[in-house]
């Protein structure tokens, strides 16, 4: 069984601007709900991403600078779970980024967990944009929508 959460937002930032932000892990405690994250957006590079409560280190599949961040990890084995997480940048005509934050989790523990990711209290993803978004257009001086 597989599961997929998206969370859309625009930004009032280039691709880039964006990009910048989303790939500086060393800041992500200071305006995002992860507590923590280390590592380089590099293909084959590990990152360690800490939340309250679990700690998982994903390895980077997909870097390309200005439109797409993709990690993927297991618990177990793939079978059993796992994870691939993306965010695709797109420019807007108004000059706008519109960020898609995407998680598709497969695997066994799939149909454990799939109720648990669905409800409201768990909607990290729309959290973690709109900290992003807040964080983007502040340091570019421009103003949210």
């Amino acid at each position: 069984m597989d599961a997929v959460l998206t969370a859309v937002i625009d930004i009032d930032a280039t691709p880039e601007e964006v990009w910048n932000v989303l790939t500086n892990f060393a800041t992500y405690g200071e305006w995002s709900n992860f507590s923590a994250a280390e590592g380089t957006a590099r293909v084959g590079s590990r990152l360690t991403m800490r939340m309250p409560g679990m700690t998982f280190r994903p390895t980077v599949t997909v870097a390309t600078p200005g439109q797409e961040l993709r990690w993927a990890g297991t618990l177990g084995t793939k079978r059993l779970f796992h994870g691939q997480h993306s965010f695709v940048l797109s420019s807007n005509h108004d000059g706008t980024t519109r960020l898609t934050n995407r998680e598709e989790f497969s695997g066994a523990l799939v149909a454990l967990t799939r109720r648990l990711l669905k409800t409201p209290k768990h909607d990290g993803y729309a959290a973690f944009n709109k900290g992003l978004k807040q964080r983007v257009e502040g340091l570019t001086g421009r103003s949210t929508r």
